[in-house]
């Protein structure tokens, strides 16, 4: 008698366990998953950003959705950082903050071996970032702060692709997506992780997009409207390079592709 006590007891905390996380297959948890994918799709344009630039800034990569015969609008390479404005010190260099399209940016950028890029020499770049500001991306907006600690590796020499490692960590305030007159928004808390990241070296002609490595993002969204305001939940979102605008990227296992020109999420892969 008591043992069946003890199993009906565990089998309500299951089933209340269960009614408090629904499966990822009912509708607004699916919905959740593509948001989580779209959120990844903007933080992972702006760390190709970061990375692209080799300076901790942004606006290499459009963030408009302008577009030219499919490809995305990219500013032309200069082959180097851009470090105008910045007062070396410290062994670093210290950069006043910038607007760009909207977006405050503040970066400490420290060449190794330390003092001013050298083409052959500069062995690696580490790049201290925050990225802060309004997004707007077709139907989904929201208000965004973002840091990062990138570490760009394999420059010495004449090389043809460099190798990005690092961290981040994200914080997304009016997150609102908007899909079929239906709207949500959110607030989300997240931490990324950049493993191997191998980009291209800029050049007339070349796909800035990484060629392969991923970004990891864990990410704790809460609703702040609809049927279930302020019920946490995470996703896990894992960004595979390819090569091209277009990375495959798994949200909680399921698979979706990430369209990083026009920073939005869809389900399946794209072929």
């Amino acid at each position: 008698m008591s043992h069946t006590r003890v199993l009906t007891a565990g089998l309500l905390l299951l089933a209340a366990a269960c009614s408090s996380n629904p499966t990822d297959s009912t509708p607004l948890n699916a919905a959740i998953s593509l948001d989580a994918a779209t959120l990844s799709a903007d933080g992972t344009a702006e760390d190709v950003d970061v990375m692209t630039g080799m300076d901790g800034g942004v606006g290499y990569l459009s963030t408009s959705p302008l577009m030219l015969s499919g490809a995305s609008i990219w500013m032309p390479p200069t082959g180097r950082p851009g470090m105008n404005g910045c007062n070396f010190a410290s062994g670093s260099f210290q950069c006043p903050a910038e607007n760009r399209g909207g977006l405050t940016v503040n970066r400490v950028v420290t060449f190794t071996p330390a003092g001013p890029y050298d083409s052959l020499l500069t062995s690696a770049i580490h790049i201290v970032a925050s990225v802060a500001g309004d997004v707007s991306h077709g139907p989904w907006t929201a208000t965004v702060a973002r840091s990062r600690d990138f570490t760009i590796t394999g420059l010495a020499g004449t090389e043809t692709t460099r190798t990005v490692n690092g961290s981040g960590s994200e914080n997304i305030s009016r997150s609102r997506h908007t899909e079929s007159g239906e709207t949500r928004s959110y607030t989300v808390v997240g931490t990324s992780t950049v493993v191997n990241v191998v980009l291209p070296v800029r050049a007339p002609g070349v796909d800035p997009w990484p060629i392969s490595g991923t970004v990891t993002r864990n990410l704790t969204m809460t609703r702040t409207g609809g049927a279930t305001p302020g019920t946490p939940v995470t996703r896990i979102v894992i960004v595979t390079f390819n090569g091209t605008s277009m990375p495959a990227a798994t949200v909680n296992g399921e698979i979706f592709t990430l369209d990083l020109s026009q920073r939005h999420g869809e389900r399946g892969e794209h072929h």
